[in-house]
């Protein structure tokens, strides 16, 4: 674990060595400052960090500072991607009081995804503190207003495959693993009930209709 106070300064060589071996995993801690605080840049120190200019300019000329952390999470993000973890999982840690925290894991193995997850969950329930998806941003779903009750259970859920689905029609079991492999805290046994309240909503349609299967194709409406 690198807890970055405020300033990501891990090697991107030393991440290199870490990802390839098999059985390691990191999680790198970034502040909420680290994301505003650009007026005096260190241009070696990031392409230190992130492997070139190419790489982390993009991210900081984007102005919007509702979207200027979501541009630096996933650049760092793909930082672990070129070092050569097989997966990268980014989010922000929502606490009872106090400022949130983002974080960036990266692992090669896809039981610790299930794990890490799972973790997550169970800290979840008993402290109190949330996880959130980065690329969540409370966009209505499709049917949503015509709801008579109040609404969905898990909105984030819904708009995460709101988004998969935007991209095309996708199979069950490839949403299974979008939301395991993709997502901040979703797991594959979320998929089958997010498709049923999507059904229900009539936001989405599935072929063959009837019984969802691995191979049932979801699509928007």
């Amino acid at each position: 674990m690198f807890d970055s106070w405020g300033n990501v300064n891990v090697p991107l060589r030393l991440i290199r060595r870490l990802a390839g071996n098999r059985s390691t995993e990191v999680i790198v801690t970034l502040a909420p400052n680290w994301f505003n605080r650009r007026e005096n840049l260190e241009p070696d120190r990031l392409d230190m960090v992130f492997g070139g200019p190419q790489y982390w300019e993009p991210a900081n000329r984007e102005q919007d500072t509702g979207e200027r952390w979501r541009a630096w999470l996933d650049t760092y993000r793909g930082a672990l991607r070129r070092a050569g973890f097989r997966y990268q999982l980014h989010f922000q840690v929502v606490p009872k009081t106090g400022l949130p925290l983002y974080l960036v894991y990266g692992t090669n193995s896809d039981r610790g995804v299930e794990v890490m997850k799972d973790a997550m969950w169970k800290v979840d329930a008993n402290d109190g503190i949330g996880f959130a998806d980065p690329r969540t941003r409370g966009a209505p779903l499709p049917g949503q207003q015509t709801l008579l009750w109040g609404g969905p259970e898990h909105p984030e859920l819904l708009e995460l495959v709101q988004q998969r689905l935007n991209e095309g029609p996708v199979s069950l079991e490839d949403l299974k693993r979008w939301l395991l492999f993709e997502t901040a805290r979703w797991r594959a046994r979320d998929a089958a009930p997010a498709v049923r309240e999507l059904l229900d909503m009539g936001a989405v349609s599935v072929e063959p209709p009837g019984k969802l299967t691995r191979d049932s194709v979801i699509r928007l409406r």
